[in-house]
């Protein structure tokens, strides 16, 4: 997933926690626990990374699924991300051109790689970063045989998780960064409030 598309879709749940953090209140905020904090700041964490780990930049493309052979492997760079292009060869019909941030096994020597049979599914979109975006693939054939990987684009799937994980981890964050200011806050309003019923 390219890092823009992924700052674009951690807003809105950034936004969403520090609504509901600061709508809390400070004496309110004082009251919930450490752990609770914490809690919200882990789970943010792992709710991010499944989904970065699960998906791909949602769409709605044509899914084309093609079985062949797999030439011309090279592993290339987009910015900071690393992904795989290949030339996929059907029995009948044209060759397509893949790229897919999936990690095939063996891919770092592509003398492996090339003859391998494989069943790939793809987006078909050339709008998008990677050209003919392959979202799940399986080996048929060669040494790695069995392997089966995928990422889900669909735009209402695992990417879901990151503006909820980024949600959890702005509350989580803010709630430990603001604790002690917020219960020194809550402090002084007790203290007020008994001074006027003095």
């Amino acid at each position: 997933m390219e890092r823009w598309v992924f700052q674009i879709l951690c807003l809105p749940g950034m936004a969403a926690a520090l609504a509901v953090f600061f709508s809390l209140g400070t004496k309110r905020r004082a009251s919930i626990s450490p752990f609770v904090w914490w809690l919200c700041l882990i789970l943010g964490i792992a709710a991010i990374l499944l989904a970065l780990i699960n998906s791909t930049t949602p769409s709605f493309a044509n899914r084309t699924t093609m079985i062949g052979k797999a030439y011309d492997h090279a592993l290339r760079e987009h910015g900071r991300n690393i992904y795989s292009s290949f030339r996929l060869v059907p029995d009948a019909g044209e060759p397509v051109n893949i790229e897919t941030e999936i990690f095939l096994p063996g891919s770092r020597t592509s003398a492996i790689f090339d003859g391998r049979t494989l069943r790939v599914l793809y987006l078909q979109d050339s709008g998008r970063t990677l050209k003919n975006e392959a979202i799940d693939i399986e080996i048929l054939s060669g040494k790695y045989a069995g392997f089966h990987e995928s990422r889900d684009a669909r735009p209402a799937g695992a990417w879901l998780g990151i503006p909820i994980g980024a949600s959890l981890f702005a509350f989580g964050l803010f709630g430990l960064k603001y604790r002690k200011d917020d219960a020194v806050s809550a402090q002084d309003q007790m203290t007020d409030v008994g001074r006027l019923g003095t």
